[in-house]
């Protein structure tokens, strides 16, 4: 029950978080909504926020069953992978990010979804259901990526934001129409920000999925199943 509570402060401390920058980086640039569509970027987010909250909601109402191993594994693996995405975050933000390889950050997102995997797998492993696997990794994801986004948040709308003329020499930003290219990086972050709230559960149902169905072939370890 306390990991249960613990969790729910911890999700909806980061959707706070996460909506508070978004809304203080608007805030601090009216002209934004002076785009064409710039409004949407912003209820966009907002809405994959609200469902964040009400899942989370129902997180903290669950009882018995597989819930207990599923919240533990979700909440570990989540914040290890959440960890990883900052760390990731950062080294593709320092100075020395252009001579980087690509390779780097294609390790770090293999690393991050087979984790989410290796959490799907240990409920299993645990006696429980594939279902309770998937859940695991897709839970997993979500934490991951609240803390991914507030890592990214702070970074590219509060302490360096992207820089107008790089942005002005963005192939998207010449396709949008957009005649603020200021405004247009604050968009693409924003945009960046719902775009992995909605994709990493959906990564996580496959890896989730895959090794959840090898698992259950295997002998669980406890042979309790929810």
């Amino acid at each position: 029950m306390f990991r249960q509570a613990a969790l729910g402060v911890l999700l909806f401390s980061l959707i706070i978080l996460d909506a508070g920058m978004a809304a203080l980086a608007v805030a601090r640039y009216p002209g934004f909504f002076e785009q064409h569509s710039a409004l949407v970027y912003v209820l966009e987010l907002a809405g994959i926020l609200f469902l964040y909250a009400v899942v989370t909601v129902f997180l903290l109402r669950v009882r018995g069953g597989a819930w207990h191993t599923i919240l533990s594994n979700a909440s570990a693996f989540g914040v290890i992978t959440g960890v990883l995405e900052i760390l990731n975050i950062g080294f593709e933000n320092t100075a020395a990010a252009a001579a980087r390889s690509p390779i780097l950050s294609i390790g770090f997102m293999l690393m991050v979804f087979s984790l989410w995997g290796v959490a799907g797998v240990r409920s299993v492993r645990s006696g429980n259901s594939t279902r309770a696997g998937i859940a695991t990794s897709v839970l997993s994801a979500g934490i991951c990526m609240l803390l991914a986004v507030a890592g990214g948040f702070l970074v590219e709308l509060l302490v360096a934001p992207p820089d107008p003329a790089a942005v002005s020499m963005w192939a998207e930003y010449r396709r949008s129409g957009w005649t603020d290219p200021r405004a247009f990086g604050l968009a693409n972050t924003l945009d960046s920000g719902s775009t992995h709230l909605v994709l990493a559960p959906i990564v996580a149902t496959m890896f989730g999925g895959i090794g959840s169905v090898v698992a259950s072939f295997l002998k669980p370890t406890v042979g309790s199943r929810a």
